[in-house]
């Protein structure tokens, strides 16, 4: 039996507890709120309190456990520079001495992608998108301890949904959204697949593996729809435009994830693998199974895999391409790697002009901006871990100049003189 840790033990780690402790393993299940665990306590579960924000917190929630595998399942810290609290995660794990440090990151670092695009570990990540920088700031911050000796595995979730989860419960209280006639595709995995993958990378998985997680099948959102809303004894919700006027994106990112390098790499199967399967299984265990006069199932065929992703009318399993496994270190940092440093320098350098330039008068904008600049001042140190220093050695004059003006600012704010701090200690490091 093995020892295990989940800092962040919300809905997927909870369902994850209550399997390991049903089969003798010793868990520590971490959060900020212990009321709400008291379920795993009553299985045997030991739990311990840990609040992101105070990097701290992280040396006592391992303390004690026996090479545990910890798997970290806190979301982006607001006000902790990002990827800082991950980090200190990790440097707790490594010094207790664990097996395998098991982040969970979410797709949601591809931003807003082509109509129906298949995604795949290969695929850039979109550092340009302020909602995926604190992810692929994250990311960064795995791949950090990586190269320090821990060994680790990043896993890239599609939409999870369960019992009490997703789309089901939705449409339930009406906040569920139809965009465009449902034109749009998704991907997802049901928590207890996602449960599965988390064990069989723990044991199974390479050492610095990324993976992107989600069932063989996406669906378009009318499909899953169409099948779903019968059995609920609802009506289709009403459609709306995808993009709102005045705003700068739309609500929906419109691809379809490939889980080709996780069947490949970890063998796994999975129970549910399309969202029919799954929705079955939730009704099953609710005990609110809908008879079969109520709506037919729809037929499905489901290979493991396909060799490469194709373009459907039909749906069918989208497993991506089947291809060399690329370096583990340029999966994480494709983007920095296959791009000028120069470009990513100048981003950098527009992000900290534009928070020397707030830092007295709009603090929030200004931290908002510093933190920008910290991420890719981070995928860029890795770059130069990854090359040896070959390309990217020393900060350019202006970005470096840039960096000490900030420095030189009297901010008020704690949360920005922490990042700025973060920033200049990193750009010691360059000589």
């Amino acid at each position: 039996m093995a020892d295990w840790v989940i800092l962040g033990c919300g809905y997927t780690g909870s369902r994850l507890a209550k399997g390991l402790l049903a089969e003798g393993h010793r868990v520590r299940a971490c959060a900020r709120n212990l009321a709400r665990l008291q379920p795993l306590v009553d299985l045997g579960a030991e739990v311990h309190s840990v609040d992101a924000a105070k990097l701290r917190s992280f040396g006592p929630a391992v303390y004690g456990m026996r090479q545990p595998y910890v798997v970290y399942s806190i979301p982006p810290v607001a006000g902790v520079p990002a990827g800082e609290s991950l980090h200190r995660a990790g440097e707790a794990a490594s010094a207790a001495g664990s097996e395998r440090f098991i982040y969970l990151s979410s797709t949601g670092v591809y931003g807003e992608t082509e109509s129906g695009l298949v995604v795949d570990e290969d695929t850039p990540v979109a550092v340009g998108d302020p909602d995926a920088m604190s992810r692929i700031a994250e990311e960064g911050a795995v791949e950090t301890l990586r190269l320090a000796g821990l060994s680790t595995v990043a896993l890239r979730l599609a939409a999870i949904y369960g019992p009490g989860r997703g789309v089901r419960e939705r449409l339930k209280t009406g906040a569920y959204k139809l965009l465009d006639d449902g034109m749009h595709w998704y991907s997802r995995v049901h928590v207890d697949d996602l449960c599965g993958v988390i064990r069989a990378a723990a044991s199974r998985a390479q050492g610095g593996s990324l993976y992107c997680v989600a069932d063989d099948r996406p669906a378009t959102q009318r499909e899953y729809l169409e099948w779903l809303t019968p059995r609920l004894g609802m009506a289709m919700p009403p459609s709306q435009a995808s993009m709102v006027q005045g705003s700068a994106r739309r609500l929906v990112r419109n691809r379809k994830i490939s889980n080709a390098k996780l069947h490949r790499d970890l063998d796994y199967t999975f129970r549910y693998p399309s969202f029919v399967e799954g929705e079955e299984a939730i009704e099953r265990e609710l005990g609110t199974e809908a008879a079969a006069t109520v709506a037919a199932p729809v037929s499905v065929a489901v290979p493991a895999t396909i060799a490469a992703p194709v373009t459907v009318a039909a749906p069918i399993a989208v497993a991506g391409p089947v291809a060399t496994p690329a370096p583990t270190s340029a999966s994480v940092v494709s983007v920095a790697a296959t791009q000028s440093s120069l470009f990513w320098s100048r981003a950098a350098v527009e992000d900290l002009a534009d928070a020397t330039e707030r830092v007295t008068t709009h603090p929030a904008a200004a931290l908002e901006a510093a933190e920008r600049a910290l991420a890719i001042l981070r995928l860029l140190d890795l770059q130069r871990s990854i090359r040896g220093a070959e390309e990217t050695t020393k900060l350019s004059p202006e970005l470096r100049t840039r960096l000490q003006t900030l420095a030189g600012q009297d901010s008020k704010d704690p949360k920005l003189a922490t990042t700025i701090k973060s920033l200049t200690d990193l750009a010691a490091t360059w000589g």
